[in-house]
């Protein structure tokens, strides 16, 4: 069992941030999955999106690690001592 590394002080913060990482990425694999990548505006990375893991993890992980600093600041989530 592995131990819980912070806590969520503001579910509905930690709700909009799953479903805008959720939006942004299906965004991008839409755009790939029907052959439109030239459609796809400028990834948050800077960098290509052609869908494998390695940008999926790239583009989630620009996404959420400046709104989860964001939020640490302002308390919505803390992390566990």
């Amino acid at each position: 069992m592995s131990k819980q590394e912070f806590i969520v002080n503001d579910e509905a913060w930690a709700q909009d941030l799953e479903k805008g990482v959720e939006d942004y990425t299906d965004m991008l694999f839409e755009a790939v999955w029907e052959g439109t990548e030239e459609l796809i505006p400028e990834t948050l990375s800077g960098e290509p999106f052609c869908g494998c893991s390695t940008c999926f993890w790239r583009e989630a992980m620009f996404f959420l690690v400046p709104k989860l600093i964001r939020g640490y600041e302002e308390g919505k989530i803390e992390l566990e001592d």
